[in-house]
């Protein structure tokens, strides 16, 4: 009697895991973030939430894509910084370019690395240094988390008073993240310790990691043989997430929250810390759950109905500019194709 063949459905392929591991995860973040939204919002006045929208001052919706911008324009010159001490000299028009696109495929991808997957793609193709414009991307974002935990940590103890007591241990989380970036960071200057994990790897995978390793630490190191560099990432972080407080407050005054605007500077950094953590689709849920806090602690009669349309309005807009991104590249494909 002959053996039946191999069935490649019996014995799926590692790719085919690899999709499956990454539709479950999705999966499960819909799941999480909509039963995250449901505990939140279940006892909303529905009637004075459509109110809200209705008596919105539109008019101060300007200002968001204006900060938006800027803030794109920033992110941008803090890239450059990393990629010219790495000897690749980018245009910051470019960089703008590559950071609204990836704004479009971060706003429509489970998580952020979709964005960041194509600013390495294309400014490594760009540079012809891939490894180099990952390392780039790499220390980017860290310095971006490195500000967005310092005054998610400085911020809430200059405005204690804002915070009831029953709540104020939350503080040790930004504190924690804070040292834990700092850590990150001053173990990327000691690449000895991660070449200590490559004998874990296969032999046929060993050479080209290490070469690529090596690539990605020699980029590191050449930012911090300038120490201006990672100083002047971190100033520029730093206006960066005074603006995204910015920004939020202009739609907390575009919906009449009775809110002041140092109260934003309390929260808002915690809020955008909390929202980062990979649990849900773009931070919904998380974000909701963040304001939701936020107004309860600030004494507002309706908290979750604030929280709603603060977070509703936050992400239409947000998605509006992510759109333009979108638009951008699909005009970037066409002259590909030309």
């Amino acid at each position: 009697m002959e053996a039946n063949p191999p069935s490649s459905a019996a014995t799926p392929e590692p790719g085919s895991r690899r999709a499956s591991r990454r539709l479950l995860k999705t999966l499960l973040k819909v799941v999480f973030t909509l039963t995250l939204l449901w505990l939140l919002y279940r006892k909303v006045d529905v009637e004075a939430f459509t109110a809200s929208l209705r008596q919105a001052r539109w008019a101060w919706l300007p200002l968001f894509f204006a900060i938006a911008v800027g803030n794109m324009w920033l992110s941008s010159l803090r890239w450059k910084l990393f990629l010219r001490a790495d000897g690749a000299d980018v245009p910051v028009s470019l960089l703008f370019r590559s950071h609204w696109i990836s704004s479009f495929f971060n706003f429509f991808l489970p998580s952020n690395i979709g964005g960041d997957v194509y600013r390495i793609a294309d400014i490594g193709r760009r540079s012809g240094r891939a490894v180099g414009s990952a390392a780039s991307v790499f220390a980017d974002r860290l310095s971006g988390f490195v500000a967005m935990s310092l005054l998610g940590f400085v911020f809430p103890l200059l405005g204690l008073r804002l915070i009831p007591p029953e709540n104020r241990l939350l503080l040790l989380i930004p504190a924690v993240l804070f040292a834990g970036f700092l850590t990150l960071a001053f173990l990327m200057l000691r690449p000895r310790l991660f070449r200590l994990l490559l004998p874990l790897l296969p032999g046929a995978l060993r050479a080209k990691a290490t070469r690529i390793l090596d690539t990605f630490f020699a980029s590191i190191q050449a930012y911090a043989k300038t120490p201006a560099v990672p100083l002047k990432a971190l100033g520029l972080s730093l206006v960066f997430q005074f603006l995204v407080i910015c920004a939020v407050w202009v739609v907390g005054e575009a919906l009449r929250i009775p809110v002041p605007f140092q109260a934003y500077c309390v929260f808002v950094p915690f809020v955008c810390l909390l929202e980062s953590v990979p649990l849900s689709l773009n931070g919904i849920g998380l974000r909701d759950t963040g304001y939701c806090f936020f107004f309860t602690a600030v004494g507002l009669a309706a908290p979750e109905t604030a929280a709603a349309g603060l977070s509703l309005c936050y992400v239409s807009l947000t998605l509006l500019y992510a759109l333009g991104g979108g638009i951008l590249f699909l005009l970037r494909q066409a002259d590909l194709r030309v």
